[in-house]
């Protein structure tokens, strides 16, 4: 059998001194159920992309310069004519209910746009009052002709404007952005009529849905799977009994897993929600095995200590093994160098070998406790499915056929690995029903774009901000911003100098002062070093595009000349070239992952050719899954690459098995009988644990976060392609061993 580095003798241990174990396990239950009350979530996104590139040293410099862009919320209110009195009014009255607001620092509209009168100084450029709607359309249209970048604060068709609301950094904290943001939607809510509706977009707002998605998934679909999954097992297994004990390692691990973050102050963000479904998927699989190899010896062996103990030792090194190839693949993404990344590898790693634990003392236990108040496990009703088992055993005789034919489909799967396209988006991450989306969605299709991209330009420090040097830096990297952005699309100082122009004047630091600071904090610095100009991009472009767009930027401020003098930063850069930098990172992680699994079942068979034999059958469920995203045009994001990376530690999870008992049986039979065998013993096994997980996964399918969607969609593709290819695949590679290597046993 497998070396399982001796870890199944907690298992021993634990049966042979029950009261202790269980004591221990209550306690530790007891001191997760305490961490529960202080379980904390994040709707962050930003710094899940950190990964100490210069691109985030730039992003950081954009904040601490100017603003926290990452507190702008966004109002978006639609209205059948906003060029009307009454829409106006509106308008105005909306603007100002947030602006008075406690938790808002400034907000920025129409309304915030100013004029220089000759002898009044700086002016509202929307007039206080209006007495017909002939004027307020006059209003829009002259605001749209003297300012262009008003046009992205309303729409020209005057159906639609926007206020960007700058809120304080304590309330969007993650403790209070929920509040925050669900109180700003009873605000905007109360606005709305037949002819206006007005909702909320921008970072905030998204952090909050998030957040919401996440308590959503943890609080209902986490516990209705949990629950499919018992069901399952109760109609595969029809012993209330074993149900509880097969599901009971899960809900422990979960339950620890969970307070165990409450009681670290760790909090679950959108990665490291999928860990409560990874844990109960991986140790629902490991606890059946187990379970069903118990109930086959305690049917000749009544002892109920003899029996438990017999199918530790059986069954617990592949348990072992199985638990350690799922925490490689996991540390496997502290290699991506990102933060986000780093944290769910290690917090992921713990909680697999913590379910691990629940698996091999919990279980058994509990078991151990059954038994002896007069419990006997009776045969499952998934050994009487057969017709896997017959077709896996069939293909022992075309076994040379079916290893090319999967060397065929892994080399494609291969290809599309190498050629699948990548994206991040951060409306991905939101459901298709979320009202955030659909505003995120209105507004990118409606102005310029939704999300800001920036142009620090430094300016020369030998001379002041208003110097003709510092003012011609601007201009020319105006010119070259506006040879791939549109007028309109953007702002910068520039604007407010062209004002000043009109009125005769000049742009002077002593004018500059008179500017107020919530509108001078968006394109100057505190310092006056750098100045600001902020373009609009679309949210919705793939990676691809993103970077073409960066390049002609690139390209038309090094025409200019300025292109030594201006950084580019802001959101489409992170999700543009950081991201997909990360998911590149995140393949060579699945690459390690594949090569330390391997290592870890060559050491564990004692035989490098054994770990060798299970390669191809493990890359197949992973690259099979990439094949059909590939072909159906779907491109990778952080959610899909993470869960193939995952699922390639859940895949080698049955290999484990099949291998184990192949060893056990060589012990006694040449080497196709022993693979008919191990077929015969775990095949039932294998069903059993698709099913009931392919069961909850679904529905976690229906989660309202789609990264969760996602991972459970690719979770099950995994699992039914590792399932096929491990009664398919892999007996034909172990069939193909000369039946005189002993080598291995």
């Amino acid at each position: 059998m497998l070396n399982g580095f001796g870890l199944q003798k907690l298992g021993i241990a634990a049966i042979r001194f029950p009261l202790a174990s269980t004591l221990l396990v209550a306690l530790v239950t007891l001191a997760a159920v305490f961490g529960l009350t202080r379980i904390q979530f994040s709707g962050e996104n930003i710094e899940i992309l950190r990964d100490g590139s210069q691109e985030l040293k730039d992003y950081d410099e954009l904040l601490s310069s100017f603003r926290d862009f990452n507190n702008d919320a966004v109002l978006l209110m639609r209205i059948d004519n906003l060029a009307t009195v009454e829409g106006i009014e509106t308008f105005r009255d909306l603007n100002f209910e947030f602006q008075l607001d406690p938790r808002v620092q400034s907000v920025l509209s129409i309304f915030s746009l100013v004029r220089l009168d000759p002898v009044q100084g700086w002016q509202s450029a929307i007039p206080a009052q209006f007495d017909n709607d002939a004027e307020v359309l006059a209003a829009l249209q002259k605001l749209a002709n003297e300012i262009p970048s008003s046009t992205g604060l309303f729409s020209q068709s005057y159906d639609s404007a926007v206020i960007v609301v700058y809120t304080k950094p304590e309330a969007v904290q993650d403790s209070n952005v929920r509040e925050t943001m669900h109180d700003f939607a009873d605000i905007a809510s109360s606005f709305d009529t037949d002819t206006i509706k007005v909702s909320i977009a921008g970072q905030p707002a998204i952090r909050s849905d998030l957040i919401d998605s996440i308590v959503s998934d943890l609080i209902v679909l986490a516990p209705i799977a949990f629950l499919f999954c018992a069901i399952l097992a109760f109609a595969l297994f029809r012993q209330p009994v074993a149900m509880v004990l097969c599901a009971l390692p899960s809900l422990l691990s979960t339950l620890w897993f969970l307070g165990g973050t409450g009681l670290a102050g760790v909090p679950l963000n959108f990665l490291t929600n999928i860990l409560p479904v990874l844990i109960i998927v991986v140790v629902f699989a490991d606890t059946l095995h187990l379970y069903l190899k118990w109930q086959k010896i305690a049917r000749r062996e009544s002892d109920g200590y003899v029996s438990l103990k017999l199918a530790i030792e059986e069954i617990g090194p592949a348990c072992a093994l199985s638990s350690m190839t799922t925490a490689v693949a996991l540390l496997s993404l502290c290699a991506s160098g990102n933060n986000g990344l780093f944290q769910l590898g290690i917090i992921g790693a713990i909680a697999i070998l913590a379910g691990f634990l629940s698996v091999i003392i919990a279980m058994p236990v509990a078991a151990l406790w059954f038994t002896r108040a007069g419990f006997v496990p009776q045969q499952p009703a998934a050994t009487k499915l057969s017709a896997f088992t017959r077709l896996a055993m069939a293909q022992l005789k075309y076994r040379k056929t079916v290893i090319i034919a999967g060397l065929v489909l892994c080399g494609a799967g291969l290809f599309a690995h190498m050629q699948i396209d990548s994206r991040f988006r951060l409306i991905d991450y939101l459901g298709d029903q979320s009202l955030v989306s659909r505003s995120e969605g209105y507004i990118d299709q409606t102005y310029s774009g939704t999300t800001p991209l920036f142009a620090i330009v430094e300016t020369d420090a030998n001379f002041p901000l208003d110097h003709e040097a510092n003012r011609q830096r601007l201009y020319k990297t105006i010119e070259g911003i506006e040879q791939v952005f549109p007028t309109g699309s953007f702002y910068s100082l520039a604007d407010f100098a062209k004002e000043i122009e009109k009125a005769g004047g000049k742009l002077d630091e002593a004018l500059i002062d008179e500017i107020p600071e919530e509108l001078s904090s968006r394109f100057i610095s505190a310092d006056r070093n750098k100045v600001l100009v902020t373009m609009f991009a679309s949210a919705n472009l793939a990676a691809s595009e993103t970077q073409e767009q960066l390049a002609l930027l690139k390209q038309g401020l090094e025409a200019q000349g300025v292109s030594g003098f201006v950084k580019i930063s802001g959101y489409p850069v992170l999700s543009g070239v950081v991201a997909p930098r990360l998911m590149d990172n995140l393949r060579i992680s699945l690459l390690l992952a594949v090569l330390f699994s391997i290592i870890i079942v060559a050491i564990a068979a004692r035989s490098i050719r054994l770990g060798l034999s299970c390669l191809v059958p493990n890359l197949l469920p992973i690259v099979c899954v990439e094949l059909i995203l590939y072909l159906a045009g779907v491109p990778l994001n952080m959610s899909i690459t993470v869960a193939l990376t995952v699922a390639f530690g859940i895949a080698v999870d049955d290999s484990i098995h099949m291998l184990n008992q192949y060893l056990i049986n060589r012990q006694h039979h040449d080497n196709v009988p022993a693979v008919a065998g191990a077929i015969k013993e775990v095949t039932p096994a294998f069903f059993s644990t698709t099913l009931i997980l392919s069961g909850g996964l679904l529905i976690m399918g229906f989660s309202s976060l789609p990264a969760m969607s996602v991972f459970a969609v690719v979770m099950i593709l995994t699992l039914v392609f590792a399932f096929l290819a491990d009664i398919l695949q892999l007996p034909a590679y172990l069939a193909v061993l000369k039946s005189d290597n002993k080598a291995a046993v």
